[in-house]
């Protein structure tokens, strides 16, 4: 009976092991981050109101960003230190305010998005994003380029003209979500997958957010990021950077209208006195921001925020 208990007890043990085995570590995700670690001053004297950013996934140590209103119709890349000189022409586009850019893969490739869609005196009934192939950079990349098949996406908003700077993209399902700058209540727009790149579409409102309430332009939205997993959510302000974590069955929606985690922000008028640029590493590793000259002409520096281990 002994014997027989003592192998009950090897089996329940053997059984015990097997199933912790089979069983993962969770890990609980670590949103503390660092402060501001200033990389550099921008090379490229042309990057003077870098207003969008976006981490390349086709070329190691790279991001994209891009000027505000009034600049060509280009986008730049530049290294994760400031370094770089190199123009991307889209073919066929206007800038007339673009004001943040993201990057998502599709089956045949990463695709880049700008959006046309600043509108400071809400004076324009429709507004524009445009998709192109994310380029391949080498050595022997010239320093000006030209980016064709770009696509237009045409849209306007339900309830009339709105000024907006926040572009985020769900990885998952391809909507596009764009937020509103200057109300006191910043609005949100979707426009569903996929995305008509021959009709004008009409962006569906989805809801109010009151995380950033605008007293002043402080509190106005600049910018915003969808971390390259689908998990992590940036918005950002003049003043303050705003996280949310991804919930299980959670839409972005659903994040926005939840209370964020407020992270570190360099928010500094001697160093990045008008902050319009955010995104996430490309492997999580940690956020960049990136601003403006402004009326200071305070030299453009890029800024980095690591993630604690």
């Amino acid at each position: 009976m002994n014997i027989l208990n003592h192998a009950k007890g090897f089996l329940f043990l053997s059984m015990l092991i097997v199933a912790c085995e089979k069983t993962p570590t969770i890990i609980t995700p670590n949103d503390n981050f660092d402060g501001a670690v200033d990389k550099g001053l921008l090379e490229n004297p042309e990057i003077d109101e870098a207003s969008g950013l976006a981490p390349s996934l086709s070329n190691e140590g790279v991001l994209w960003t891009h000027n505000d209103s009034g600049d060509k119709n280009r986008i730049f890349s530049i290294d994760t230190v400031g370094k770089g000189k190199r123009e991307f022409y889209l073919e066929g586009a206007e800038n007339r305010d673009w004001e943040d850019m993201a990057i998502t893969s599709f089956e045949d490739g990463p695709y880049l998005y700008v959006a046309d869609f600043g509108d400071n005196i809400a004076q324009y009934s429709d507004c524009a994003i445009y998709r192109l192939p994310e380029p391949s950079i080498n050595s022997t990349t010239p320093l000006s380029n030209t980016v064709k098949k770009v696509q237009k996406i045409s849209y306007r908003y339900p309830d009339g003209a709105r000024d907006a700077e926040c572009l985020l993209i769900d990885h998952k399902t391809k909507d596009i979500y764009i937020l509103t700058k200057r109300e006191a209540k910043q609005r949100l727009y979707r426009l569903a997958y996929p995305q008509s790149y021959t009709q004008m579409m009409t962006a569906e409102f989805v809801e109010e957010v009151s995380f950033s309430t605008a007293i002043n332009a402080l509190f106005y939205i600049t910018a915003g990021d969808v971390s390259q997993d689908n998990q992590e959510l940036l918005v950002r302000n003049y003043g303050t950077i705003y996280h949310w974590r991804r919930a299980a069955n959670e839409t972005i929606p659903m994040m926005l209208a939840r209370p964020a985690l407020v992270l570190p922000y360099n928010y500094n008028s001697a160093k990045e006195p008008q902050g319009e640029g955010i995104c996430f590493a490309k492997n999580g590793s940690g956020y960049y921001t990136i601003g403006e000259t402004s009326d200071a002409l305070v030299p453009v520096h890029l800024y980095w925020y690591a993630r604690q281990k």
